[in-house]
């Protein structure tokens, strides 16, 4: 009888999960709608294609780009590229300012960088990083009201940049952003055009970016020719969040 009791039991548990398994599957998309693209699901209230009926609505629908060797997922019509989704969040490609400096301290490159995405805000989970041994960022946007934030990465000589992987000033420093940032500009500037460090750095960099995502690799971050600015890219993303959208949003599944 207890034996008839216990087996009871676990054919209700496995039923249940069962049923909730299959619940979440069948939720992930709407009906008749695509759940994936590639390697990336693509959850409810996103959904694939403009004026499908697959999202909740403009803000939401994602379209494809098959023209690459690797089919590519992108934020509506923005261009920006989605790499996955989660539960309450998604994370896109990192953008990065920078400024590279003629050995005179003339300005060789200067490009700043800014992005506004009016439904979705950006998670803590995101931190300010700037590269440079002559370098100091800004990052100013908008929670509700405006807010200005900086960080300093500063070093004389070559030697004084870690080789340990810790971002943590010399070269490369790091800070945290407020709850329910909703738009950002990054602007990248210098105390001497570069022109004391010209021979072993000659760029700054600055980018918002997953916490823990960028491994900061020393001096030869900082080199001339270096990959830097590819590793950034292809390793960095920035997450963004549902929980403090602009407008109600349903569960993603």
């Amino acid at each position: 009888m207890l034996l008839h009791i216990i087996l009871s039991l676990l054919t209700l548990a496995l039923g249940t999960l069962q049923g909730s398994t299959s619940r979440a599957i069948n939720n992930i998309a709407k009906p008749n709608c695509p759940t994936h693209y590639g390697n990336v699901t693509v959850p409810y209230p996103f959904g694939i294609g403009k004026d499908t009926g697959c999202s909740l609505d403009d803000s939401f629908y994602v379209t494809c780009d098959t023209s690459n060797e690797y089919p590519n997922l992108f934020l509506h019509s923005t261009g920006i590229e989605i790499y996955n989704f989660s539960e309450s969040e998604f994370r896109i490609g990192a953008g990065i300012a920078n400024r590279c400096y003629n050995q005179d301290g003339t300005i060789e490159e200067n490009y700043g960088w800014w992005l506004q995405l009016n439904t979705f805000t950006y998670s803590q989970k995101n931190t300010l990083t700037v590269l440079g041994c002559d370098d100091y960022s800004l990052i100013r946007g908008t929670k509700g009201r405006s807010f200005s934030i900086g960080c300093l990465g500063v070093c004389g000589e070559v030697e004084d940049v870690p080789d340990d992987g810790q971002c943590s000033g010399p070269g490369c420093c790091k800070t945290s952003i407020p709850k329910g940032l909703d738009f950002y500009n990054i602007s990248l500037s210098t105390f001497r055009n570069h022109t004391d460090v010209w021979s072993f750095n000659r760029c700054g960099y600055a980018f918002l970016g997953e916490e823990g995502s960028f491994k900061f690799r020393g001096a030869s971050d900082l080199s001339p020719g270096g990959d830097v600015w590819a590793r950034i890219k292809s390793t960095v993303h920035v997450v963004l969040s549902l929980l403090n959208a602009k407008k109600t949003v349903p569960a993603m599944r």
